[in-house]
């Protein structure tokens, strides 16, 4: 299993299927699909990526992320019965982590099937089962509670989209420089 490459970048390709392709230091030159969200440094630049070998009997593909997290959800994201590694490099592409979180949380499957390729069965399927398998919460910090409930508050109060993304926003720096503050002063805040 190939989990981590690193190398100089001969060449990359962002698009429909995008891709770069890695030299390593012994001389073994590697083609690796990423998601097309990803900006890539200019050619003969050292570039790491954290890798998924997926084998088929026709062929075997490698998938590369600049996070290993992001490898990891990917892996999730294709043990989804329906899901391939293209609708999951896909989805990586379209929305980052934290949308689809909240898409998981929010049972938003119309939503995620706005990915070109994954229909609305699908996405229901991928919401429900990564609700049983990935622990979003880890990635939590202490102030995670306090913005849960902040987000839960805006929601009731009427905000949604970017009005609510903005709010949400505001409120991760307020936590962060007042570790101690109340809600009720910081939904105060946030509606001045």
């Amino acid at each position: 299993m190939i989990t981590y490459i690193t190398g100089s970048l001969l060449k990359s390709n962002i698009g429909k299927d995008s891709y770069v392709d890695i030299l390593t230091n012994s001389g073994v030159g590697y083609r690796i699909n990423i998601p097309n969200s990803y900006i890539c440094p200019p050619k003969d630049s050292i570039y790491s990526l954290y890798t998924y070998l997926h084998v088929r009997e026709d062929s075997q593909t490698l998938f590369g992320f600049i996070k290993e997290d992001e490898r990891d959800f990917f892996i999730q994201l294709i043990n989804v019965s329906g899901v391939g590694p293209k609708i999951g490099l896909a989805i990586l592409s379209m929305f980052s982590r934290q949308e689809i979180e909240d898409f998981v949380n929010e049972g938003d499957a119309r939503a995620l099937s706005k990915v070109p390729g994954l229909g609305l069965k699908t996405a229901q399927k991928i919401i429900l089962e990564l609700r049983g398998k990935i622990d979003f919460s880890k990635d939590i910090e202490e102030n995670g509670e306090i913005l849960k409930e902040v987000k839960e508050a805006l929601k009731a109060l009427g905000f949604s989209g970017d009005t609510l993304k903005e709010k949400i926003s505001t409120a991760e720096d307020i936590v962060k420089d007042e570790k101690d503050i109340e809600i009720e002063s910081l939904i105060k805040r946030l509606l001045v």
